[in-house]
């Protein structure tokens, strides 16, 4: 069984009774009490929130050609169709001898087809050819028996029980006849498709071009993963980290650059990327603080949000919208929301813009161990396989806390509940 999780119906939260919009006249913006201010919306679910990005518009799919070498993890603009018949003649499976099938006493083997061989051998009544794996069945013949159950004489005979009609052979069209429909466009060129390709007479491939996207970072305590951070200053993870979970989702990376906490300078660089790219992915600035810039600059630019805030933790503050034609994905700062949010909108958004139809897929498996949870709101936290069905949670020190999740296979979706027990079976989603 496979699990859509944005088919699972999620569960209310009732925002009035658990005070999270509540003010008071000592508290007017909640700081004390720890409330959002007033005018902030409340969180949307998390379901709604990933049926919301389905109303975000998207370019035309544009389309490109690549050598088949350099096809590996693109997306397939056209459908691939047989040229010919798949296998395209009848062929032995196992080095043997071909005959007609039916019991015989004693076989003359008179000839031999090797693999390769354009020759039209004729196989007398009664009698066999030697044939090696690949090679094509001779028209007289119809069975293939291996070598092994044989004496390997002339006249052959058969040690044991002689197969059924039609063993050890690969029947002509058994895979796909000639028109056939090999490779459905938008999928994803693996390994084995790049072997269809290749077995279908391609040499060039049309492909969906990558997505251009520009990745901006914000933080006056951030700098340069090549600096030497002072006491009260961290290294700029973000951005190498997001760089990558781009590229392996399909996108092209046209810029990153990271902004010091200043509205001016904010929007300027976002102006600037969207005459640029389809795509901006921002980390940092989406927060109610003095000094996140990030939404009052995409409010004066215009934005039309499609969500803003999700009850799921950690990445809580996530905020997606559109300028334009577009995209703009506002992660939070801290690196495992930036990770979490990331690889689960960000996959979907990427999907849009390839024109991928399915949504990322999620499994089940079950916690090999004790967890805790979160009552109020979706808890999502790296994972680890221990097996193909299940997995053990690392412990973890927040969201700021990017060490646990090394090692990790992808995520699991944890219930609305205070702790789960070993055994619960909970969705997996494998990283991109």
């Amino acid at each position: 069984m496979r699990w859509q999780l944005w088919n699972v119906s999620a569960l209310s939260r009732n925002h009035a009774q658990d005070g999270r919009n509540k003010t008071s006249a000592d508290d007017p913006q909640g700081l004390l009490t720890g409330c959002y201010r007033a005018e902030m919306p409340p969180d949307m679910e998390f379901n709604d929130a990933i049926d919301r990005l389905g109303e975000l518009s998207v370019p035309t799919l544009i389309e490109e050609t690549v050598r088949l070498h350099e096809s590996l993890d693109r997306i397939l603009a056209k459908p691939l169709f047989a040229d010919r018949d798949l296998p395209p003649f009848d062929r032995a499976c196992m080095d043997g001898y071909a005959y007609a099938s039916g019991r015989q006493e004693a076989m003359p083997v008179v000839g031999e087809v090797q693999a390769g061989d354009g020759q039209v051998l004729r196989v007398p009544s009664g009698s066999c050819v030697s044939i090696s794996t690949g090679a094509p069945l001779p028209p007289d013949t119809d069975t293939v028996i291996p070598h092994e159950l044989t004496d390997r004489g002339s006249p052959l005979h058969v040690l044991g029980e002689w197969p059924h009609a039609g063993a050890n052979v690969h029947r002509r069209a058994a895979d796909a006849c000639a028109g056939d429909c090999l490779i459905n466009a938008g999928t994803r060129i693996g390994t084995s498709e790049i072997g269809l390709l290749a077995m279908a007479g391609t040499s060039t491939v049309s492909v969906r071009a990558r997505p251009h996207v520009a990745i901006l970072t914000t933080g006056n305590e951030v700098v340069s993963q090549e600096d030497t951070p002072k006491p009260h200053q961290i290294r700029n993870s973000n951005g190498p980290m997001l760089a990558s979970l781009v590229d392996r989702l399909g996108g092209h990376i046209i810029s990153m650059t990271h902004l010091p906490d200043e509205l001016g300078n904010t929007t300027q660089k976002l102006r600037m990327a969207m005459e640029q790219v389809p795509i901006i992915v921002t980390t940092g600035g989406i927060s109610a603080g003095d000094h996140d810039h990030m939404t009052g600059a995409l409010d004066d630019l215009g934005i039309a949000w499609k969500v803003q805030g999700v009850a799921m933790q950690p990445g809580k503050p996530i905020r997606i919208g559109q300028c334009g034609t577009t995209t703009i994905v506002c992660l939070p700062g801290n690196p495992v929301s930036a990770l979490v949010t990331g690889t689960i909108f960000l996959s979907t958004i990427m999907r849009l813009h390839l024109g991928i139809p399915s949504l990322p897929q999620w499994r089940p498996v079950t916690l090999a161990a004790h967890t805790r949870c979160n009552p109020r709101r979706a808890l999502f936290r790296p994972a680890a396989l221990t097996s193909t069905t299940s997995a053990v949670v690392p412990t973890w020190q927040g969201s700021g806390d990017l060490a646990h999740a090394a090692g990790t296979d992808g995520l699991v979706r944890l219930p609305l509940s205070p702790e789960c027990v070993s055994g619960t079976e909970v969705p997996f989603m494998p990283w991109p």
